[in-house]
């Protein structure tokens, strides 16, 4: 006859506990929320390399510029039966006739990576709804023909539905942009950032992050735009492209001290940037 133990049920009971609570703890983590999915978009000297399909839902967009000139990656959002090639067509047409950027309702901004240097990089993470969309980039310094007009700097890809939860990043910092000027809600500081851009005006608007050359003022940064073949007085090191009315993104960025400016150089409607309407602020960081 098998001996009794006393205490066998009791330890059999804890077992099993312990067994249901690390299964629990399992199931947990593999229901957490996962972060943005990384997706590298990669710019030369004049086109995009990016991938053709991408999930739905937040997404961290990594340009990297590995071109000799500015770069930067703005993401329209085509609607309808509308392509690349239709936007390519209308922009350029309007482009080439009233030099300015035709704000077509099919053709959402819907942000993206802001200025690169070349051979550097920035950011931006937003959530992508599903849907066709493109790259393309509207730098044009220093002869003022956009890229996607002059070289026809542009890629389309297509946003599925998403696999997997995922959360917004947690911010320091929100910038909110309106017509015409940005509103911080809390002093910039040195250190590694991720900033909220919301734009709460009626137009579209950007943001650009620049750095200050010692000893330049706005003036200097203005006077460049208007004849820009000499060395910039403001660097970019961070940013997001122009957003539709009532839309967000975010940009990760590391801030040492000095003289900033931030910048939204989208055409207004009477065909002039909007610093020039006073969209242009100066940011000391010590």
């Amino acid at each position: 006859m098998a001996a009794h133990h006393p205490t066998s049920a009791p330890l059999m009971a804890i077992l099993t506990l312990a067994i249901a609570c690390a299964a629990c703890q399992k199931e947990s983590r593999t229901d957490a929320a996962a972060g943005p999915t990384l997706v590298t978009v990669t710019a030369t000297d004049y086109a995009f390399d990016a991938p053709d399909t991408i999930a739905a839902g937040w997404t961290k967009f990594r340009l990297v510029n590995k071109g000799e000139q500015l770069h930067m990656a703005l993401l329209i959002k085509l609607e309808g039966s509308r392509t690349l090639d239709d936007f390519l067509k209308v922009y350029g047409e309007s482009f080439r006739t009233v030099r300015r950027s035709p704000r077509l309702e099919w053709a959402k901004r819907r942000g993206g990576p802001g200025a690169a240097e070349p051979q550097g990089q920035s950011n931006a993470t937003q959530y992508l709804e599903p849907g066709n969309y493109a790259w393309i980039c509207i730098m044009n310094v220093p002869d003022g023909i956009p890229h996607v007009v002059k070289a026809g700097m542009a890629k389309p890809f297509t946003v599925r539905g998403p696999t997997t939860p995922q959360t917004a990043p947690s911010a320091s910092v929100v910038i909110r942009m309106v017509d015409y000027a940005f509103r911080i809600s809390t002093p910039l500081t040195t250190g590694r950032h991720m900033i909220r851009v919301e734009n709460v005006g009626v137009e579209p608007h950007e943001v650009g992050l620049l750095k200050m050359a010692p000893g330049k003022t706005v003036l200097d940064f203005q006077a460049w735009m208007r004849n820009p073949q000499s060395q910039p007085p403001a660097n970019p090191i961070g940013g997001v492209s122009s957003l539709v009315t009532n839309s967000e993104a975010y940009f990760e960025v590391d801030l040492t001290s000095g003289n900033y400016l931030l910048v939204c150089l989208v055409t207004a409607p009477d065909g002039r940037p909007h610093t020039d309407h006073g969209m242009i602020q100066q940011v000391h960081i010590g």
